[in-house]
C-alpha cells in the first residue's frame, strides 16, 4: 500500500525441483487487480482470498486477491454506510468483517459494526468510545465462530457467533475486567482469560474461566506491576503467555516502565512466572506454532533469547545479541530473531528443529516484516512515517540469504503477504546446501579472506580487546548459543547449594485415565448448558475436540441416567446461581444498612459510597437470577 494506493503482487515461487532458486523477474504484478487510489487500510481474510480495502471516499471494499488465472474472481463487494474506518478485522473463517470509527454520539449507527463478509450488509452494531491495541479485536468469536464475545463494564457479552442480531444470550461477570481473551481451541467448554488490573492496592489477576459454567476460575495468578497485557495463546489453547507492562518502573531501574511474563495452562494444572535468563525488560515473547514450546527475548541489550518447553523451563539458549523481535515462520520450523525498530536491523535465521543457525542478514530501518505463508521466505519493509526516506520491500531465502528480491518505493505504508489456511502448503525442511552458495551475511563473512590482525601493544593483556569482540559478536550475530542441560533446566532458581534438584513429576495410568474422564464429562455438561441456551450450530453439539458435531447433546436430552442426565440436573437446579443469588440478597442487607447510617446522619467511606450506586444493578441482577430459578424450577 503505497501512495498510488493498493497493488498486488505475486511470487517468488519455488520451481517445479522444489528447489529455492528465484529470480527477481518472478515478483511480477497482477495485472487483473486494478490499484486501487486513496486506501488508507487493508487486510486480508485469514484464508488470503478477499482483500479488505478501507478509503475515505469508498469507505470499505472488499476484493478478491484470487489470481484471475486461477479461478474466476468475484465482484467486489461494498459495506453498507462506512464512514472513515480507523481499525478492521474479519472473524477466524471470514464470515464477517469488523469495523471500527471515531465515535459520534448523534450517529444513527453505533461505531462498532458487523458486517457479513458475502453481502456487505450490516449485521449489528455497538458503541466503543476508546480503543486501544489492549482491546482490538473488541469482538472474539471461537476459531469455528460457533460463539462470539464482547466486552463492557465488568461483564463479557456471549452472542451466537452465527447470530449476533439474537443479542446477548449470556454474560460472563467479571468486575473491574479491563481485557479478556479467547482461546483458539473450539473444544468445549470453551476456554476465556481475563484480566484486571491492579487498583487501589490490589495487586493485578489473571484468571481463565470456561464457558459455561464461568463462576469458578480454572487458573488465576495475582501479581504487582500490571497496568497492560498482551495475551499470546499456543495454538492448540493448552496454554497461554500473559506479558505485563507499566508506563513507570517503580525500582527505577528503566526509563520505559517494567515488564512481567507469566504462563497459565488452560486445564488449571500448571501455572508460573517465566524466569529469564538476564535482568531487565522482557522485548517480546511467542508460543510457537506447533504448540510444543516458546520463546522469549529478555533483558538488556545486548539481549538473550531463549526456548523453553511447555512448563518454563529453559531448554535451549540462542545467545546473546541486539535482539527485540521474535518470528517463526508458518510451520514452526524455521525462527527469525531481529533486532528492528530503533536497533539496527540484524537478524538470525535458526532451525529450530534441529537447534541450529542457519544464517543472518541485515535489514536496515526495517519496521514491516514476516514470512511468506509457505515458510520458504522471509520479507522486511521499510514503511512511512516511521521512516520517509529508503522505502521499499525486501524479500530473503528462509536461510537469511539474500535479499532476492528488492522493490524501492518513494513512499510505502504497509506491505504483508497473503495468508493461506494450514494445509495448504507442505512443511518442508532445509534444502540440501550448494556447493559456493550464498547462505547470508553470516557465511560470506566466513568465506571471505582473512584480514591482518590488529597492533596489539607489548605486555598486553588482550582483556579490553575480548570484551569489545564479545560486544561486537552480540552485536551482529549473536554469541554464546548452547543447549541447556536437563538439570540446568528443572532446577529452582533459589535451589540451596549440593542440594539435588527435584524428580520431575511423573502421571500414573490411573491419573491419566482419571483426568480424560473429567474432560469427558466437563464437555458433556457443557455441551448441554450449550443445547440449553441454544448457542450449538445445527442439531447437535461439539465433541471433545471440537471438530464435528457429536450426539452428546441429544444423549444428554434422551438418557435418563449416567453423566447426561447428571447435565440435565446441573441444567434444572444451577447451585452456582443459587450461590451467586445468596451472595447479592447479602450485598443488598448490607446497602440496606448503610442506607439507615446515612439516613441517621452517620458519616459513610468511599467503598460504602461505592455499594450505595450498586444498589439498582444488584436490584435488577437478583431479579434476573429469581427469574431464571423460578422457570428452572417449573
Amino acid at each position: 500500500r503505497n501512495r498510488q494506493g493498493v497493488s498486488l503482487l505475486h511470487g517468488p515461487l519455488a520451481d517445479k525441483n522444489m528447489e529455492d532458486t528465484v529470480a527477481a523477474a518472478s515478483v511480477a504484478p497482477d495485472g487483473s487487480f486494478a490499484p486501487l487510489l486513496g486506501a488508507s487500510l487493508c487486510e486480508f481474510s485469514p484464508s488470503g482470498e478477499v482483500v479488505a480495502v478501507a478509503s475515505a471516499t469508498a469507505g470499505v471494499v472488499l476484493h478478491s486477491s484470487v489470481a484471475a488465472t486461477d479461478v474466476e474472481p468475484q465482484p467486489p463487494v461494498v459495506l453498507e454506510g462506512c464512514g472513515r474506518v480507523q481499525k478492521l478485522a474479519f472473524s477466524p473463517q471470514g464470515t464477517y468483517v469488523v469495523t471500527w470509527q471515531k465515535y459520534e454520539a448523534e450517529a444513527e449507527v453505533q461505531n462498532l459494526r458487523v458486517f457479513e463478509a458475502a453481502t456487505g450488509s450490516l449485521v449489528t452494531s455497538f458503541p466503543m468510545k476508546k480503543l486501544s491495541s489492549m482491546l482490538w479485536p473488541a469482538l472474539q468469536w471461537t476459531s469455528d465462530e460457533a460463539l462470539c464475545m464482547r466486552m463492557v463494564s465488568n461483564e463479557v457479552h456471549v452472542f451466537h457467533g452465527r447470530e449476533l442480531s439474537r443479542g446477548v444470550v449470556d454474560k460472563i461477570r467479571s468486575p473491574n475486567v479491563a481485557a479478556f481473551s479467547v482461546s483458539p481451541a473450539a473444544t468445549l467448554p470453551i476456554k476465556v482469560c481475563l484480566f484486571t488490573p491492579e487498583t487501589k492496592g490490589k495487586p493485578a489477576n489473571v484468571r481463565i474461566c470456561q464457558f459455561p459454567n464461568s463462576e469458578r476460575a480454572i487458573a488465576s495468578k495475582t501479581f504487582f506491576n500490571a497496568q497492560e497485557i498482551t495475551f499470546n495463546w499456543a495454538p492448540n489453547g493448552s496454554a497461554v503467555l500473559v506479558k505485563t507492562h507499566t508506563d513507570v518502573d517503580r525500582t527505577g531501574a528503566s526509563y520505559y516502565g517494567s515488564t512481567g511474563l507469566h504462563i497459565l495452562h488452560s486445564d488449571g494444572s500448571y501455572d508460573s512466572s517465566v524466569s529469564t535468563q538476564k535482568e531487565g525488560p522482557i522485548s517480546d515473547a511467542k508460543f510457537s506454532p506447533t504448540g510444543r514450546h516458546f520463546v522469549v527475548v529478555a533483558g538488556s541489550m545486548p539481549a538473550v533469547a531463549t526456548l523453553f518447553d511447555m512448563r518454563a523451563n529453559a531448554v535451549f539458549s540462542f545467545g546473546t545479541a541486539h535482539r527485540n523481535t521474535i518470528c517463526f515462520s508458518p510451520h514452526g520450523r524455521f525462527l527469525c530473531l531481529a533486532g528492528f525498530g530503533n536497533l539496527a536491523g540484524d537478524m538470525d535465521f535458526w532451525d529450530v528443529n534441529k537447534q541450529k543457525k542457519m544464517g543472518s542478514n541485515t535489514a536496515h530501518c526495517a519496521v514491516g516484516f514476516g514470512w511468506s505463508p509457505d515458510s520458504r521466505f522471509f520479507m522486511t519493509a521499510t514503511l512511512a512515517p516511521r521512516m520517509n526516506v529508503d522505502n521499499g520491500v525486501k524479500i530473503f531465502r528462509y536461510n537469511g540469504a539474500g535479499p532476492i528480491f528488492e522493490l524501492p518505493q518513494t513512499q510505502l505504508f504497509d506491505a504483508k503477504w497473503r495468508p493461506a489456511l494450514p494445509g495448504v502448503y507442505p512443511d518442508r525442511p532445509q534444502s540440501p546446501t550448494r556447493r559456493n552458495e550464498n547462505q547470508g551475511k553470516g557465511s560470506q563473512a566466513a568465506a571471505a579472506a582473512a584480514k591482518p590482525q590488529a597492533y596489539r601493544p607489548p605486555r598486553s593483556s588482550g582483556a579490553l580487546a575480548a570484551m569489545m569482540r564479545a560486544e561486537r559478536a552480540g552485536e551482529t550475530g549473536g554469541s554464546g548459543a548452547a543447549k541447556l542441560s536437563a538439570a540446568a533446566a528443572s532446577r529452582p532458581k533459589h535451589l540451596p547449594v549440593g542440594m539435588a534438584p527435584p524428580a520431575p513429576a511423573k502421571i500414573s495410568k490411573s491419573k491419566a485415565k482419571k483426568d480424560k474422564q473429567k474432560k469427558k464429562k466437563e464437555a458433556e455438561e457443557a455441551a448441554a448448558l450449550m443445547q440449553k441456551l441454544d448457542l450449538l450450530n445445527g442439531d447437535g453439539g461439539h465433541d471433545a475436540a471440537g471438530d464435528e458435531p457429536s450426539a452428546a447433546a441429544g444423549a444428554n436430552a434422551t438418557k435418563g441416567g449416567g453423566s447426561g442426565a447428571a447435565a440435565a440436573d446441573a441444567v434444572e437446579q444451577p447451585p452456582d446461581k443459587e450461590k451467586r443469588l445468596k451472595k447479592l440478597r447479602k450485598a443488598l442487607k448490607a446497602i440496606d444498612a448503610i442506607k439507615e447510617k446515612v439516613a441517621a446522619g452517620q458519616d459513610v467511606n468511599t467503598d460504602q459510597k461505592a455499594k450505595l450506586d450498586t444498589e439498582d444493578t444488584v436490584k435488577a441482577e437478583i431479579a434476573e437470577l429469581e427469574q431464571e430459578l423460578a422457570a428452572a424450577g417449573a
